[in-house]
């Protein structure tokens, strides 16, 4: 049997995208896969290596899609049409909706397009919402997004809100819930403690694992820390990751709160640039408690990570799945800095042992990449036309 080629349309930085291809590409003999980027993507080398060294070959990059500058987006339909022409897929698979489901309506090659969390219960909804002497533009791209949506084999959602929301605006669409899923055992079993650096090692922590970007509203939890009680303060350290993609004036404004922070209330703080997967587990495994609290989410992987971790965790007042994050954490109730510093010191202080049993049970059950790749995997045969 000859091997069947998916064609990605993806982000190669993207943590998340890079696993769902790894899965398939690291089956050599029975997939060949492709990674197409917009030029806006930008690969370091180290990147490349990286991926290469999983299987994934790289195509030359496109332009990103835009209706306001028609010229240079017919040259790069004609390069995407060229690509496919090359590569001959047997699968395209859209990861993020926004904008990479776009391209698919300039080809006839079976698709599937995966959701991801802010491109279905954010960006596609606000374009129907938008007034002015741009609202006919806006409609027409919604309209776009409606077609890829509709001829797309399946469309498959992290989380059931997702589901839920694609439904209300694509009637029709063939929808499936697989979420990114955790390497469960993987992350129980690893002991790798060198990857704690020294200054963490004989201390105890909070970890905040999302980058530093406006959706994950880091300024909230620094708020909520400059709220806590000194004895809290005196004992933690906080855990902040920069992030590989960020937004420099948010970072620089985030850290120089903590820095104030240091300066007024002696905060214990470290950024990292960027933590590698090994480290992350072993981050999330010696944390005393793991918090986010982004504005927008799916079903967040560094979560379901914390409980494969059997690590404390805090997570936002959003519309989360019940199966997954009911009786598994602290949930917020509100966004309000007070109830998130109260909530903190209740976690480390009193945190429920039933939540670390429960949340492990099911990330195991619910959250298993090896499992959710199984589903994926079923979706690819029974969407390539033989």
């Amino acid at each position: 049997m000859s091997k069947q080629k998916i064609l990605y349309i993806a982000n190669g930085n993207s943590i998340h995208d890079v696993k769902w291809i790894s899965f398939f590409s690291n089956q050599g003999e029975t997939f060949s896969c492709y990674l197409l980027c917009d030029t806006l993507c930008v690969l370091s080398e180290q990147t490349k290596r990286e991926l290469a060294q999983k299987n994934i070959e790289i195509l030359p990059q496109i332009p990103p899609f835009s209706i306001t500058n028609p010229l240079r987006t017919y040259k790069a339909i004609r390069q995407f049409r060229r690509t496919i022409k090359e590569i001959k897929p047997d699968l395209v698979h859209v990861l993020f909706a926004t904008p990479n489901a776009l391209w698919l309506n300039f080809t006839k090659i079976p698709s599937i397009i995966t959701m991801r969390g802010s491109d279905i219960l954010i960006v596609i909804p606000d374009l129907l919402r938008k007034s002015g002497v741009k609202r006919l533009y806006f409609k027409f791209l919604y309209r776009m997004f409606e077609k890829a949506f509709r001829k797309s084999k399946s469309v498959t959602g992290t989380s059931w809100t997702q589901i839920d929301s694609a439904k209300a605006l694509f009637e029709g669409s063939k929808l499936a819930l697989i979420r990114t899923g955790v390497d469960v055992s993987k992350i129980n079993e690893i002991k790798q403690t060198e990857l704690i650096p020294d200054s963490l090692r004989d201390n105890e922590f909070v970890f905040s694992p999302r980058f530093m970007s406006p959706i994950y509203n880091i300024e909230l939890q620094i708020e909520a820390i400059s709220k806590l009680r000194k004895e809290i303060l005196n004992r933690y350290t906080f855990v902040f990751i920069r992030g590989k993609q960020f937004d420099q004036h948010y970072y620089q404004e985030q850290k120089q709160k903590l820095q104030v922070l240091k300066e007024e209330i002696n905060l214990n703080y470290i950024i990292f640039d960027y933590l590698d997967q090994s480290s992350m587990w072993m981050f999330l495994k010696k944390a005393s408690l793991c918090m986010m609290t982004p504005i927008s989410d799916g079903t967040p992987n560094s979560a379901l990570e914390a409980m494969a971790a059997q690590c404390p965790l805090i997570v936002s007042n959003l519309n989360y799945d019940k199966d997954l994050f009911e009786g598994t954490c602290i949930k917020l109730k509100t966004s309000e800095s007070s109830e998130l510093a109260k909530t903190i010191e209740l976690a480390l202080e009193n945190y429920p042992n039933d939540f670390i049993e429960k949340g492990y049970v099911q990330v195991s059950a619910l959250g298993n990449r090896e499992l959710e790749m199984k589903k994926l995997e079923n979706l690819y045969k029974s969407s390539i036309v033989v």
